[in-house]
Order: C-alpha cells, then sequence, then structure tokens
C-alpha cells in the first residue's frame, strides 16, 4: 500500500512542477487521512483541485469507492476498477439509482479519472485514482475542502473481474476532504 501512495504522490509532485497539467495548488502533504471500514481501507489526499484516493479489499475481485449518495448508491460518484495481471481497467460511474449504476460516458457525461493504478497482493486489491474535487460533469457531484461526505465502499467475490459482478460486500463510512 505505501509504495502506491508514494507512487501517487510522486505522480502528484510531477504534476505539480510542470510534467503534466497543474492544478495550480500546493505540494501534497506526506500524510493521507485514512480510514478503514469492515476491512475496506481508504485513503485520501487533497491535492490541490483534485483529490488522490486509494482503496484497498480483501478481494481479488473489482472495488469500488462512491461519493456522496444519497440512498444506497444513488447520486454518488462512483470509481470502480479491477486488476488483471499487470491490466488496470478502472471506470467512472453514476449511481443512477438506490441500488445500479452506469459508466458516466453512457449517460452523457465524461470520464473524468485524472490519473490511476491498480495491484493485487495476498488475496487483496488496491485501486488508486485521482479525481477532480468539482469536474463539471453533472454525473459527478463538487466535493469542497473541509466538508464531510459519505462514501460508499464495495467489492466483488474473488475473481469478480467484471463491471457487471455483483457485490460481495457493501458499506459506508464518513470523510472529511482536509489536509492531514
Amino acid at each position: 500500500m505505501k509504495k502506491i501512495r508514494t507512487v501517487a504522490a510522486l505522480f502528484g509532485a510531477m504534476v505539480l512542477a510542470g510534467c503534466g497539467s497543474s492544478s495550480g495548488g500546493p505540494a501534497a502533504p506526506p500524510d493521507w487521512n485514512e480510514v478503514t471500514v469492515d476491512g475496506i481501507t481508504l485513503a485520501w489526499l487533497p491535492d490541490g483541485a483534485n483529490l488522490q484516493v486509494e482503496v484497498t479489499a480483501p478481494s481479488t475481485g473489482w472495488v469500488a469507492a462512491g461519493f456522496d449518495p444519497t440512498t444506497g448508491m444513488q447520486d454518488a460518484n462512483i470509481i470502480i476498477g479491477y486488476q488483471i495481471d499487470t491490466l488496470t481497467v478502472i471506470r467512472d460511474d453514476w449511481g443512477n439509482s438506490p441500488s445500479t449504476h452506469r459508466a458516466d460516458t453512457l449517460l452523457g457525461g465524461t470520464d473524468d479519472i485524472m490519473a490511476y493504478d491498480g495491484s493485487e497482493n495476498q488475496g487483496s486489491t488496491t485501486l488508486s485514482f485521482t479525481i477532480p474535487l468539482d469536474s463539471g460533469d453533472s454525473f459527478d457531484k463538487p466535493l469542497m475542502m473541509d466538508s464531510t461526505y459519505t462514501v460508499a465502499l464495495g467489492y466483488a467475490a474473488d475473481g469478480g473481474d467484471d463491471f457487471s459482478a455483483p457485490h460481495e460486500f457493501f458499506t459506508t463510512t464518513t470523510i472529511t476532504i482536509s489536509i492531514p
């Protein structure tokens, strides 16, 4: 997990240094916010106008984090992904009902995942990604600094490497988007 955080932090530093599109914000602090709930670890770090996220679940199927749902998955900006060998497959979804979600691009929105990576290690999957705090996409709710949000977390059973694989587990937690 530390390796992926280091890679994400280095990516953020490269973007801020001009090796990519700059968010114009300050360099990312060395520590991340982190919460573990029911075996799923969610870590996040605001980085200028972006949010770096890492979610690790005890499964080799897909893992997902859904930001600011109203009921179940409804109205959440859901980032879902899985690992096949060295390939990370990831998608930007919208919770279109309490129990379903679809790709933003299929609903007329945009894929706003700026960077991503993933890995499987000893029966767990880790998905790392960077999203804008406010993408401007109607299928992504704006997130604001120093605000608290519900985050839906879920994963598929081992081998559930398909976006249509059912949930093995689903839970929620709350986070505050702030610099640690």
